[in-house]
């Protein structure tokens, strides 16, 4: 029983990740297709490159997310899913997403 709840858990773990990554592809989308917010104003590459790859590492947590969602929606025999290197992957692109976005979140405060 405890197996089978570790298991859902495990399930729950990735939609909430996948959906925080997200959040940050669709902002980033937003912020492109309206021209840049305060990025446009500021004119600065580096600013548009932090945007871009923070956008580029958000989809591929995302795909990760869901990946790793749908092989353990098809574990048999309630095995655990055992692909270390794919899951670090995954756990290093969502934290490096999260600190793309607080970096971008700190110029755009010294900008107001």
């Amino acid at each position: 029983m405890n197996k089978i709840k570790s298991i859902q858990v495990k399930k729950i773990k990735w939609i909430l990740l996948g959906c925080a990554s997200f959040f940050f592809f669709i902002r980033g989308i937003h912020l492109i297709s309206t021209g840049g917010g305060w990025i446009a104003t500021v004119d600065q590459p580096f600013h548009w490159f932090l945007l871009f790859f923070e956008i580029f590492i958000a989809g591929f947590s995302i795909l990760g997310c869901f990946y790793l969602l749908y092989r353990e929606f098809h574990i048999e025999n309630n095995k655990i899913l055992r692909n270390p290197i794919l899951i670090k992957t995954v756990i290093l692109a969502i934290m490096l997403t999260f600190i793309v976005h607080f970096i971008r979140v700190g110029f755009w405060l010294q900008n107001i």
